[in-house]
């Protein structure tokens, strides 16, 4: 899937301004943002729930607004606005049979015995656990190339969110799917995403695999013999946090010939630390942390 240029303004406030990025099959994608930033309006907008003000969404190089079908490879599932609640997993199973061609019932009934879920149950009767891993056997049975996943484990106790973390992965292994997940628990992203999109200020400010980042990222913490930063550092980080003397930053571009540099202007404590998606959030977001220039006497 290709976006391009994708526009979306509502009640005259830009929530998401001339976002370009592509989704690949067989990779998990973390949705990372704030509260507000407009995650769910990024879901919304691909999914067709919203109509774009501007830009286009390709899948396979067809613009899916000029081909309709197309959407039936888009998987979504809106929690503000859930109409699933007043049916039966049996009705839910008829509706997602019309709506996606290749739906496989044999595998959503199979997966319902397998997770004890009655077909019969009105979905407004189930745990919010059991209503999370039944979404998950719809975004798996619907064969959707393209699921998206708002919050899909909140909520959910340490057995169910297993369960659900299991079939996505297993699903994603066997049918090469591309994920976008979104999930305020940053660690529990980190440990089954591929790769992390940071959309701040209506844009995707950073897109990095996860893979390249522990390559080539690291954690760095330091104390200098003056409360002076060296611009060395100040030039080639980011600023995690201070406390006393000792400044925390990241690298996202570490080098040989940078660790030298540093350890040149003989720094009293040089560690590398754990390098975390915490961090790399915590880095872009928390506000007054990321400049060097508003510390003040550290400079």
């Amino acid at each position: 899937m290709r976006i391009e240029g994708l526009v979306k303004t509502i009640d005259q406030k830009d929530i998401l301004n001339d976002l370009t990025l592509t989704l690949r099959k067989g990779e998990i994608t973390g949705l990372i943002g704030t509260n507000g930033s407009g995650k769910t309006t990024f879901f919304r907008s691909i999914a067709g729930h919203y109509e774009l003000d501007q830009g286009k969404i390709f899948i396979d190089d067809v613009d899916i607004q000029a081909d309709k079908l197309l959407k039936q490879q888009i998987f979504y599932i809106d929690e503000q606005y859930n109409f699933l609640s007043s049916y039966s997993l049996n009705k839910l199973l008829l509706f997602y049979q019309n709506a996606y061609a290749g739906f496989n019932k044999e595998k959503y009934l199979s997966l319902l015995k397998k997770n004890n879920l009655n077909p019969n149950t009105k979905y407004r009767s189930m745990s919010k656990g059991m209503q999370g891993l039944y979404k998950m056997i719809l975004a798996i049975c619907s064969n959707a190339d393209y699921l998206l996943l708002d919050e899909p484990l909140d909520g959910l106790d340490l057995i169910v969110k297993k369960n659900v973390l299991g079939l996505l992965l297993d699903d994603v292994s066997e049918n090469q799917r591309a994920i976008v997940i979104s999930s305020h628990n940053l660690s529990e992203l980190e440990s089954i995403i591929d790769r992390a999109l940071i959309l701040k200020n209506q844009h995707i400010q950073l897109d990095y695999h996860l893979e390249d980042l522990r390559e080539n990222a690291r954690k760095i913490q330091m104390v200098f013999k003056t409360k002076k930063v060296p611009q060395i550092v100040k030039q080639n980080s980011q600023l995690l946090h201070f406390q006393g003397r000792v400044v925390t930053s990241i690298f996202e571009n570490y080098t040989e010939e940078l660790k030298q540099a540093i350890e040149a202007e003989q720094p009293v404590l040089f560690e590398e630390l754990p390098l975390t998606l915490e961090d790399v959030f915590e880095a872009n977001f928390a506000h007054g942390k990321t400049d060097y220039s508003l510390q003040g006497e550290i400079l």
